[in-house]
């Protein structure tokens, strides 16, 4: 090679790693690390997925965990996980799951279906003190012996080999895969949940997208990919949760550019930000609904005309775009939108004030006379206090004599549980997005004294709902529970007020921002700009 030729390649080499050079030590399109900052409003009460009862924490676990299922963040729809597929039995009591080879947790050991049966017998476990064990693997045959203290072995879960694990129910419930996407129902590695040397609720070892890199208590976390996943790789290289309790201050960071994302938006500045260019404004359909509710055993509420007189009343889209500010939408039924199996106007009640005034008189109080006094109990500040005060307006339109009562959160639930109210607003989510976590545990006669705080009871309604739970067909299950929904809603032992919106906003950086009907920030899925 003569000189000249020397000199043309030495040159293009050094061109070549200068542009390298600067296209990592400056913030171009080309570098590698992508980082995603968002502000929340208080810490992880912890990390561990049988302890998750909160937000927060429950945001961070769905990406250091995945169970045998996930969700669809678009649609709440059941798709595959750790499990690569899944069958039942005809009557759906026994389900049998196929595990994918080859994932691991972060500590490079492999997930089997032995790590099921560990982690949901733990969960469930008394000394676990978990919130959402019992709830999510109530269906499963042993699981209140083991929730009870009774026994340590959960009899319905067995691991048949390492990829293979078959769960059978105390009952049908064609639904029962949904259930599965909980945080809760997530394998953890006994080897690190018994390792003394580290605190597991603070430095889990999971099997998602991501792992704890730190944790600084009330300053922030950090996450970093999981270069073991067995998944898709996220986008994003580390994700870092800022702890910013005050809204507003949140706010002023993402403006100053040194977040990108605040989850929750200060009181009252809704609009101002919906019309902020400096900010994205999000807003997507939530698993949230925010009803009136009545004792249908407790006079006035037995009279079937006097309930139907309340839900004529109730202007609900007032509700949700004046008096809420859009920070909620009118529900027209129990299950919300981003449920699968919604099915829209379910509710045959619109608002009709002079329809609810006949009603009223056709009840045998005709202008409200000879009613009893009412209280409408809430919980709490805030929305609830908001709906409540416009619902007494409307009610007192119609000639209802109403008065309000807000009470501590924990006080209306312990008062609501023991039925010692005759009228009250409540809000519902339940814990996996199907339907049947929105009829059954509310409306089924099996449940008063329970969650059936209405008391409701139609034989016709819990025949449909336990047809539905049995029903493979997922075409034919999710039209019985719609039948039931419409059944329900025709009984007014409820009046659906509201379905519930997430609100958030972000930065200019971020070019691709999702969150799930169940309120958590996809991590997997945002894609930010580095220029």
């Amino acid at each position: 090679m003569g000189g000249h030729s020397r000199a043309v390649l030495i040159f293009a080499l050094l061109v070549m790693f200068i542009t390298a050079s600067l296209s990592i030590g400056c913030g171009g399109q080309t570098q590698s690390n992508s980082t995603f900052t968002y502000a929340e409003a208080s810490d992880p009460a912890s990390l561990d997925p049988a302890l998750v009862d909160e937000t927060v924490g429950g945001n961070i676990i769905r990406y250091l965990f995945d169970g045998l299922v996930a969700y669809d963040s678009q649609t709440s729809e059941v798709k595959p996980a750790v499990a690569e597929s899944w069958e039942s039995n005809s009557d759906a009591t026994e389900f049998t799951f196929h595990l994918k080879s080859g994932v691991k947790f972060s500590d490079g050991s492999e997930v089997s279906a032995n790590d099921f049966v560990y982690s949901w017998t733990r969960a469930l476990a008394p000394a676990t003190m978990s919130s959402t064990a019992s709830a999510i693997f109530q269906p499963v045959m042993g699981a209140a012996a083991v929730a009870e203290g009774e026994t340590d072995s959960l009899s319905g879960v067995q691991a048949l080999d390492n990829l293979t694990l078959r769960v059978t129910l105390e009952y049908p419930m064609a639904d029962f895969v949904s259930l599965l996407g909980h945080p809760v129902a997530a394998p953890v590695s006994r080897q690190a949940v018994e390792n003394k040397a580290v605190r597991f609720a603070e430095q889990p070892t999971g099997n998602g997208p991501y792992r704890i890199k730190a944790w600084t208590h009330d300053d922030r976390v950090i996450l970093e990919k999981n270069p073991d996943y067995y998944g898709n790789a996220a986008s994003l290289d580390e994700v870092t949760v800022r702890i910013i309790p005050d809204p507003s201050t949140a706010v002023a960071e993402l403006k100053a550019g040194n977040i990108d994302a605040v989850r929750t938006i200060p009181p009252g500045q809704m609009e101002a930000l919906r019309n902020d260019g400096s900010v994205k404004f999000y807003q997507r359909d939530s698993n949230f609904v925010r009803f009136l509710g009545m004792d249908v055993t407790k006079q006035p509420f037995d009279n079937q005309k006097l309930r139907n007189a309340i839900a004529y009343a109730i202007d609900v889209d007032t509700i949700a775009d004046k008096v809420l500010q859009g920070q909620e939408f009118p529900a027209d039924g129990i299950v919300p939108t981003s449920v699968p199996g919604y099915q829209g106007n379910a509710s045959p009640f619109k608002y009709d004030p002079e329809k609810s005034k006949t009603l009223l008189a056709d009840a045998g109080f005709s202008d409200g006379q000879g009613l009893p006094q009412i209280t409408l109990n809430y919980p709490g500040v805030g929305a609830a206090a908001d709906a409540a005060q416009a619902i007494q307006s409307e009610l007192r339109a119609v000639g209802i004599p109403l008065e309000i009562a807000g009470l501590d959160e924990a006080v209306f639930m312990e008062e609501m549980t023991g039925g010692n109210f005759s009228l009250f607003l409540i809000s519902w989510e339940a814990d996996a997005p199907n339907m049947d976590g929105y009829l059954f545990p509310l409306f089924d006669s099996n449940n008063i004294g329970a969650t059936d705080v209405f008391q409701y009871n139609n034989p016709e309604v819990d025949e449909l709902l336990s047809q539905a739970r049995s029903n493979t067909d997922s075409g034919q299950r999710i039209s019985e529970y719609n039948d039931a929904e419409r059944r329900i809603l025709s009984d007014a032992p409820v009046v659906p007020i509201t379905f519930g919106q997430e609100n958030m906003i972000y930065g200019p950086r971020v070019t691709k921002f999702i969150v799930t009907p169940l309120g958590d920030i996809a991590f997997n899925e945002i894609t930010v700009s580095n220029q």
